[in-house]
């Protein structure tokens, strides 16, 4: 018998101890490698977006590589883009040494209920430390009934099998099967609980194509566990979709204790200070550019009442939360364009439409907090109405404002 297959059935008692001392000696190692340091998020173009959280440890931290968008976050996008047709917006929360007992701590003041998927991946680090399959068995299901009940009733929960430890390349070695039978035993526990609870589905993750040691993983490795993924996921997004006839509203943010959340949010980053330094005015420069507009803002809600943290044009002051475009944005998923608003019922009464400065077309995209509060909206806007508007604009649009987004999210994560 080869040593590595010996050595994967070495008692518990006996193995962990050393596998423990093992992983240690290799935290120096892996603490030098690569990982990603940009906002926590991808979004794949599309309209309808499908919204993602990626939580836990393993592949959602993104070793090996320097950008959320070659890691799994945005491989993960575009795979689902691919195979829906829709836009993807996915977020990570990583957390690099996570273990099982305490994820469901991790989530605390996490808004679940806005995703329409959430995908756990938690493991990686109790393979390693051969946490007793007792405590696998406990603490997860504990872990994906805190998911359950904090996200929204439609949202679907995957759970991503651990991939083989030795893929890994720095713990590919006749250690590494001992975490490696361990992985394979927690998998199982890991698939029979998933069985047992609904809108919760589990997912093997197989080993990706091997990696340099110097690199440990790289984009290919991340598109590999996107596309198996995106296998899983996008035929129940698809369900879920047809089920809301294509028309799934903005979930959570307009809901009870909204208003305090957001107040909390504005406060806790301090974007209404004059004395801190927001790089907006150009994002609104090129979005009057191009869009061939007089005006654009983008306005954070002060309790009450908007201020504006940028503005090109003529643009209305002292304006109340109520009587603006931005109390309509704010609901919206993916948006919101009005080619005429003089001529729209909902909005031909407000004061900057029916007075100066004549507001015809309108188009804004909110715009969220790291926790996901909706704290305001970038706005643009022309005294001309649109006959029409090229559904592409509004794409365009969101580009612009996930653009306003990462000036907020900039060293930021989905918590304060």
């Amino acid at each position: 018998m080869a040593l590595g297959e010996s050595m994967g059935d070495v008692p518990r008692w006996v193995g962990a101890p050393v596998l423990r001392a093992w992983v240690a000696s290799k935290t120096g190692e892996v603490n030098r490698l690569p990982r990603p340091r940009d906002a926590p998020e991808s979004h794949s173009i599309g309209f309808n977006s499908d919204r993602v959280l990626i939580f836990g440890g393993g592949p959602a931290v993104g070793w090996g590589v320097v950008s959320h968008e070659i890691a799994l976050t945005g491989a993960l996008g575009r795979a689902l883009s691919r195979r829906t047709g829709r836009g993807a917006d996915v977020y990570v929360l990583a957390v690099p040494r996570l273990k099982v007992g305490s994820a469901a701590d991790e989530l605390s003041g996490i808004k679940l209920q806005r995703f329409d998927a959430l995908v756990v991946t938690l493991g990686v680090n109790d393979a390693g430390a051969l946490t007793p399959l007792a405590s696998w068995r406990r603490d997860l299901a504990g872990t994906l009934h805190t998911i359950a009940r904090q996200s929204s009733p439609d949202s679907r929960i995957f759970v991503a099998g651990v991939h083989p430890i030795r893929s890994i390349p720095v713990y590919n070695s006749p250690l590494g099967s001992i975490a490696d039978a361990h992985a394979r035993k927690m998998n199982s526990i890991s698939a029979a609980i998933c069985t047992l609870m609904p809108r919760v589905t589990y997912v093997s993750l197989t080993a990706p194509e091997a990696s340099s040691a110097l690199r440990f993983r790289d984009a290919m490795s991340y598109r590999h566990w996107g596309e198996e993924l995106a296998d899983s996921m996008a035929p129940q997004l698809d369900a879920e979709c047809l089920l809301a006839d294509f028309d799934r509203t903005l979930r959570s943010e307009e809901g009870p204790g909204a208003e305090r959340d957001r107040e909390a949010a504005v406060k806790q980053l301090g974007i209404l200070r004059d004395d801190r330094t927001w790089h907006f005015d150009d994002i609104v420069a090129q979005a009057c550019t191009t869009f061939g507009v007089r005006s654009a803002t983008v306005s954070v809600i002060d309790s009450d009442h908007l201020v504006h943290k940028a503005q090109v044009g003529d643009v209305p002051q002292l304006i109340t939360l109520g009587e603006s475009f931005t109390a309509s944005v704010i609901r919206e998923r993916d948006g919101m364009m009005v080619p005429d608003a003089g001529a729209d019922a909902r909005f031909r009464n407000l004061p900057h439409v029916a007075g100066e400065p004549h507001i015809r077309f309108y188009a804004g995209y909110p715009v969220e907090s790291p926790d996901g509060s909706r704290i305001g909206t970038l706005n643009i806007f022309d005294p001309a109405p649109r006959l029409s508007y090229d559904s592409w604009q509004l794409l365009r649009l969101r580009q612009f404002g996930f653009m306003v987004q990462a000036e907020i999210r900039r060293g930021g994560d989905l918590r304060h």
